[in-house]
């Protein structure tokens, strides 16, 4: 119990410090120091030559394990007297009398940060470098000295060297208790966010379904308040894959809880309007207010996409954020111009826009475009008790089956399906009613988020008046579920409709078809809802 001094400061002194490390950045400043102060260092491999170049004396960890490294260095730490210098308690006189008899010497600190996995992965190496990036002795070290806080410091990474120099300074070498409390919960936090990340990675490549999902303290980053001031809130990154969760804004104050949530919503829905992209309409514009998109429109350019979006609601578009799948460039800027606007999602942004944006402080530009390529993603809802998790609703709906005597004409085929990938992204219950003209295909008006399908029918119809939108001969209305009863139809034809897809599933869809049949309108049935609640 030499090394500890009782007391109210509870001061561990260090006088032996095991250190092993990947990422070299800062060391010689920490090594520096601790060898002014006397400690004597012990390392391995990389660690124990970086010292040694720096002209301060390091023991070879061999000589405390009693063995070789071994197997091109898959074995250097693991061993019995490691672990043992490491985990006996320093407040126990039988362990000091065991540890003596058993030649073991306490070490008081550990320095550690682990093999890169994480940027192996980002690299997307072969498999056989991922796993030579798997480290084994480093969590054990780690744990062992952050299991027995009370007499051994742990310090996991360059980031961390400012504290552990200042703590050292201030307590003349000495480390207190509650700061050594507080490493040991960092270094906990620190492995259970290294193994969450390795059984992630096996698990896309191996598993038959990706499972495990790790929320480390690491990877969480706070935000100002959550959906009211009243409510803290955090946002968490994915370790290997890049997303809105760990973008900064270019630009404007920080993002808060709602505008992360708006800012996905957008990016999800004109992710998947990208997927009807094509030479004639190849650009997508998805305008999002309280997480349901007020406006979404594929054209020729994004100027013209947005113009159509933006037709879909122009009330509620203000204070709305807008994910564009192309370049924002300057004739945009200059047409949202004096439009109060919350967040901007696009691939990039040129020096002219971002020169007009500029005038808008509060205004947070995002360089991240939606997506080309899916990849498994996972919805999370908090549940009592626990959580739900879900795939994402993926995909275009292809299988169009015809069940009225009218059919929809196939030049509307193209339509159909950007309704649904309009539509899909309204909160449940869903209708959204679509149009195309010469600039691009368009959402006309949308109904969501009610207890019943028919106050969103109407709400969808009242919404596509409102908009200037007279004659609803040509344009497509989409539920997101099944028509319970023949109600809608029939409100749909006061109003002109003409053509409906809905994925079907009554009990009544005979009463439905003869509902439209009746009416001489066409009906398809794609056996696939959307419900989004």
């Amino acid at each position: 119990m030499e090394n500890v001094k009782k007391g109210k400061d509870d001061l561990v002194f260090i006088k032996r410090a095991l250190i092993s490390v990947s990422d070299k950045d800062r060391l010689d400043q920490l090594v520096t120091e601790l060898h002014g102060l006397g400690v004597e260092l012990i390392a391995s491999g990389g660690t124990s030559s970086f010292i040694q170049s720096l002209g301060i004396p390091v023991t070879p960890l061999r000589e405390v394990t009693g063995n070789p490294e071994a197997f091109g260095g898959r074995m250097k730490s693991l061993s019995f007297q490691v672990s043992s210098s490491l985990l006996f308690r320093r407040n126990n006189p039988d362990d000091w009398q065991e540890a003596a008899s058993l030649g073991i010497r306490p070490i008081d600190f550990v320095v550690c940060n682990l093999y890169p996995f994480e940027k192996v992965t980002k690299a997307e190496s072969s498999e056989d470098k991922l796993i030579e990036n798997i480290d084994i002795g480093g969590p054990t070290m780690i744990r062992a000295a952050a299991k027995n806080y009370q007499g051994v410091g742990v310090c996991t990474g360059p980031e961390q060297y400012d504290e552990v120099l200042a703590t050292l300074r201030e307590n003349k070498g000495g480390l207190p208790f509650e700061q050594r409390k507080k490493w040991a919960l960092e270094a906990f936090r620190h492995t259970a966010y290294y193994d969450g990340m390795i059984a992630g990675e096996l698990e896309e490549r191996w598993g038959d379904e990706v499972k495990t999902i790790s929320l480390s303290p690491r990877m969480a980053r706070g935000l100002r308040y959550g959906e009211n001031p009243h409510q803290k809130a955090w946002v968490y990154s994915h370790p290997t894959k890049e997303g809105l969760a760990s973008k900064k804004p270019l630009q404007g104050k920080q993002l808060s809880y709602n505008n992360l949530l708006d800012a996905d919503a957008a990016w999800k829905s004109a992710s998947d309007l990208l997927k009807l992209s094509k030479e004639s309409f190849k650009s997508a514009v998805s305008i999002i207010k309280h997480s349901n998109p007020c406006g979404n429109a594929l054209a020729k350019t994004p100027l013209e996409a947005l113009k159509l979006a933006w037709a879909g609601d122009p009330v509620s578009s203000f204070g709305s954020i807008i994910c564009f799948s192309d370049e924002v460039e300057e004739d945009v800027a200059s047409w949202l111009g004096k439009k109060f606007i919350e967040v901007i999602v696009a691939p990039s942004f040129t020096k002219e826009a971002l020169h007009l944006f500029s005038k808008k402080k509060n205004l947070r530009l995002i360089d991240f475009g939606p997506q080309k390529k899916e990849s498994p993603e996972y919805c999370i809802r908090d549940l009592s008790g626990g959580w739900l998790v879900q795939t994402q609703d993926r995909g275009i709906d292809r299988d169009f089956k015809k069940v009225t005597k009218r059919e929809l004409p196939s030049e509307m085929r193209e339509l159909a399906q950007f309704g649904i990938l309009a539509t899909k992204h309204l909160k449940s219950n869903a209708i959204g009613l679509v149009h195309k003209g010469q600039d691009g295909l368009a959402l006309a008006g949308g109904g969501m988020g009610n207890p019943n399908r028919l106050i969103s029918l109407k709400e969808a119809l009242e919404k596509a008046k409102e908009n200037g939108y007279e004659d609803f001969s040509k344009m497509i209305l989409i539920s997101d579920a099944f028509f319970p009863f023949s109600d809608n139809i029939e409100l749909a034809h006061d109003y002109g409709v003409q053509y409906i897809v809905q994925p079907g599933g009554s009990l009544r869809d005979n009463e439905v078809i003869k509902a439209c049949d009746d009416r001489g309108m066409a009906m398809v049935m794609t056996g696939r809802r959307h419900f989004r609640h």
